[in-house]
């Protein structure tokens, strides 16, 4: 005989699990990215999220039996704290470092920029917008950060643009110290034109072209400029060149706008920052995720609208899905529970799978929103597989044949084990 079961309580607690997996998620994201290899990062990410649901789904349990009953409580609870971190931890350790790898596996010809270079706004308006040229160390930073066989170009602009230190291999000592050098001694002064200054980049690119090397550009401005955004962008879309670009919406509603909309043009991305503090993280985000890409993060540039790594991320959250629900039925002992959890947990996967995708596709808000989505989705509705899909019970009583209630006042009544199959 099959039962539906739902509780109430464990429920409410996969929810929280997912709320908060997401959190510690983003935090590490924010914390490590680019610090640790991409491998490991995810591999903590899938593996400390399995454990806080794994954690607060027995927890849901031993407080309110309803899903194994309070004979699995008083005898076989013990177990399950015994295997929760290896069923959970573990297992979505491993799995998230082996699904991150192959999904940072390059097979096509898309190739990541080699070429970077940094157009900075030094109009008069930085004098009051970024008084400690944040701006200006932020770039520095970057480039002591960039890869050794990449190339940089540094170009400053107000009303005028002006090539700041021109193309340089990043593995020259002596040329990196002087592009650090040429950037502090910039100075904020007169009007904004940006696109002078992104006609004046696409030159330097020209200029300075390689067969075989990719360029990109980052460009920061906290203003607006009048210009004719389909003549400015045309060169870089004939060239597949992306323009990432940072703005300052609370500053300037309408110079964000434009920001956007060059970086929308391009395939590139905009990024809005509220404090000039924040632009040495940016900077370096964007560096990163053009470089290579996370199992849960947006894609941009070129990988931005794969097909191929659509799939494979979809695929990819749909196995981890079933992990999870794996691990359910592993923490209770019960293969019943496991096959209900397993089969919910991979509809939940592809749910979590396209949730990302879309997040990828309309990152205007970030990915933050669509992370704590899938990671909810992946813990609530895996939660939910005993009430969607009914299951055999796996302890037998005399008193549970008739009336489905364990009467522990018989001795009759105690559960025993299924005797055809021990176990798991």
């Amino acid at each position: 005989m099959t039962v539906r079961k739902f509780s109430f309580l464990f429920f409410v607690f996969s929810i929280l699990a997912g709320l908060i997996g997401a959190l510690v998620g983003e935090w590490l994201i924010a914390s490590y990215y680019g610090v640790w290899p991409n491998i490991l990062l995810m591999g903590v990410y899938f593996a400390q999220l399995a454990f806080i649901f794994g954690l607060f789904c027995l927890a849901a349990e031993l407080i309110t039996p309803v899903i194994n009953g309070r004979s699995w409580r008083l005898e076989y609870s013990g177990f399950s704290w015994r295997i929760l971190y290896p069923a959970t931890f573990v297992m979505l350790f491993a799995a998230g470092v082996l699904f991150q790898f192959l999904y940072s596996l390059n097979f096509s010809n898309i190739k990541p920029p080699d070429d970077i270079v940094l157009v900075l706004d030094t109009s008069d308006s930085m004098n009051k917008t970024d008084p400690h040229h944040e701006s200006l160390k932020a770039a520095g930073k970057l480039i002591t950060r960039m890869k050794p066989n990449h190339r940089a170009s540094v170009l400053s602009f107000n009303e005028k643009a002006v090539i700041t230190k021109s193309m340089f291999n990043i593995s020259d000592k002596e040329e990196r110290l002087d592009a650090l050098k040429q950037i502090n001694e910039l100075t904020a002064s007169g009007s904004t034109d940006i696109g002078n200054a992104l006609d004046t980049a696409i030159q330097e690119i020209d200029i300075h072209h390689q067969t075989g090397r990719k360029p990109m550009v980052i460009l920061f401005s906290d203003g607006y400029s009048e210009l004719d955004l389909n003549e400015v962008v045309e060169p870089y879309q004939n060239k597949d060149i992306i323009i990432n670009t940072i703005g300052m919406s609370k500053i300037d509603r309408s110079g964000a706008r434009l920001l956007q909309s060059i970086a929308s043009s391009t395939g590139g991305s905009f990024s809005d920052v509220k404090n000039t503090n924040e632009l040495t993280n940016v900077f370096e985000k964007i560096y990163l995720e053009n470089q290579d890409r996370l199992l849960v993060t947006e894609r941009h540039g070129l990988f931005q609208d794969s097909i191929y790594l659509s799939v494979l991320r979809v695929v990819f959250l749909t196995l981890i899905g079933a992990l999870f629900g794996l691990a359910l039925g592993i923490i209770f002992d019960n293969r019943y529970l496991a096959k209900s959890y397993l089969i919910i947990g991979l509809i939940a996967g592809i749910l979590a799978g396209l949730v990302l995708e879309l997040g990828s596709k309309n990152n205007m808000l970030g990915g933050f929103p669509h992370r704590v989505t899938a990671d909810i989705l992946l813990t609530a509705l895996t939660g939910l597989g005993t009430m969607i899909i009914p299951i055999r019970e796996k302890f037998i009583g005399r008193s549970s044949r008739s009336s489905g209630v364990p009467d522990l006042s018989q001795r009759s009544s105690v559960p025993t084990r299924e005797t055809f199959k021990k176990g798991f």
